[in-house]
C-alpha cells in the first residue's frame, strides 16, 4: 500500500532579485486575510472561500518580496495545497481562445 500524500507546510520561490525565499502555509493564510479580491488579475488564488490575485497574495506572504513572476507564484501556491483559477481569454473577431507568442509570455512577468 503506498502511504497517502501530504501536503507540505512550506516551499521554495524564487524571488524578482533572483534570490529565494520560504513561502509557507500559514504565512499564506494570513496574507489571505489581508488580500482583497481583484477580478482584473489573470490568476487567482482560492482561499478561505476567496479569489484572490495569485501574485498579490504571493507577494503579501513574502512581507512585501516580488516572487520572479507569475508562474512562480501560482506554482508556489499549488505547491502548498491551494487551487488556482486561470482566466482564459478569447479573440473577439474569431471567437478562438488566444495563443500568446513566446515573446509575449517571456514580457508578461509582472
Amino acid at each position: 500500500m503506498s502511504e497517502p500524500m501530504s501536503t507540505p507546510a512550506e516551499t521554495r520561490v524564487r524571488l524578482k532579485d533572483g534570490s529565494y525565499a520560504v513561502l509557507t502555509l500559514a504565512d499564506v493564510a494570513v496574507a489571505a486575510l489581508h488580500t482583497p479580491e481583484d477580478d482584473k488579475y489573470e490568476v487567482l488564488a482560492v482561499v478561505g472561500g476567496k479569489n484572490v490575485p495569485a501574485l498579490a497574495l504571493a507577494r503579501d506572504a513574502l512581507n512585501g518580496r516580488d516572487p520572479w513572476n507569475t508562474n512562480v507564484a501560482e506554482m508556489a501556491l499549488h505547491d502548498l495545497g491551494f487551487s488556482t483559477l486561470v482566466r482564459r481569454r478569447f479573440d473577439n473577431a474569431t471567437g478562438e481562445p488566444v495563443r500568446l507568442t513566446r515573446e509575449q509570455i517571456n514580457n508578461s512577468s509582472v
